[in-house]
């Protein structure tokens, strides 16, 4: 049986941590459901949106395996989910500062990456195509590794 994704039409799922220190972005409801296999598991409880604002509720196996996305009730509010968007950059940006080695793994000063930080607050579709997005087999980019260093990180 195929479930469907319950994205949008552009098929693209942004995955916001429920305490808005990590967000990504999929393609699509195949690579979302691939990532497990890579080994990166989550930090904490995680939240997923289509590119709307609409929330979208998980689907689970008898297993408990993540198998699909449905939409979830409740109203659209792509503004809201833009204001967590920028909690996560917000929280990014407060770890570097927190946590220059960080930046300079990647050679670059702490005002560098800071500056590598995006812009949020065009539309909400202009923001998602800034998170990091998920890409089987390559390490990312320094904004997909700083997320990932910040992710969940409460100090």
């Amino acid at each position: 049986m195929t479930l469907d994704s319950g994205a949008g039409p552009d098929g693209r799922i942004l995955l916001i941590a429920a305490d808005d220190t990590f967000a990504h972005t999929y393609a699509d409801l195949a690579e979302l459901l691939a990532e497990p296999a890579d080994g990166d598991k989550f930090g904490g409880a995680v939240e997923f949106f289509d590119t709307t604002g609409r929330r979208l509720a998980p689907v689970f196996d008898a297993q408990w395996q993540l198998t699909g996305l449905a939409p979830a009730g409740g109203p659209v509010d792509p503004t809201a989910v833009q204001q967590r968007l920028q909690a996560v950059r917000d929280h990014v940006e407060g770890f570097l500062l927190r946590h220059p080695e960080v930046a300079a793994q990647a050679r670059l000063s702490v005002a560098e990456a800071v500056a590598t930080l995006p812009q949020l607050g065009a539309s909400l579709t202009d923001d998602i195509d800034l998170m990091p997005w998920h890409q089987h087999g390559n390490r990312g980019n320094f904004l997909h590794n700083a997320m990932h260093a910040a992710g969940w990180a409460t100090h």
